[in-house]
């Protein structure tokens, strides 16, 4: 039986992504028990009322690449780089170091 992914679920989640750390839309999809999916989790973050207490710009791609926002791909770029985040070629910086895990 699969899980149901609801918006609270992801939240709690997102809140728990630390300071210059990202995750990516598998991860959260895989810490909530269904790990095929990634699309759904990157629907929900859209649907993310509040980015600023809610952090889903923290979510990216599995390849590093930051991949969609509600806001803006540039507003994403922008508040990861506040949060320490740097880019390179379009990609994150030592992705595997600042990736972040629930497990």
């Amino acid at each position: 039986m699969k899980s149901q992914i609801t918006l609270s679920l992801l939240q709690n989640l997102l809140k728990k992504i630390p300071k210059r750390h990202v995750t990516t839309y598998q991860d959260i999809a895989q810490a909530l028990g269904n790990p095929k999916a990634a699309r759904a989790v990157g629907r929900l973050c859209g649907k993310n009322p509040d980015p600023d207490l809610f952090p889903c710009y923290k979510v990216v791609r599995s390849d590093g690449t930051p991949g969609g926002y509600a806001l803006g791909i540039a507003e994403k770029k922008k508040r990861l780089s506040k949060d320490g985040i740097r880019f390179s070629h379009g990609k994150i910086v030592d992705f595997d170091t600042v990736r972040f895990s629930f497990s």
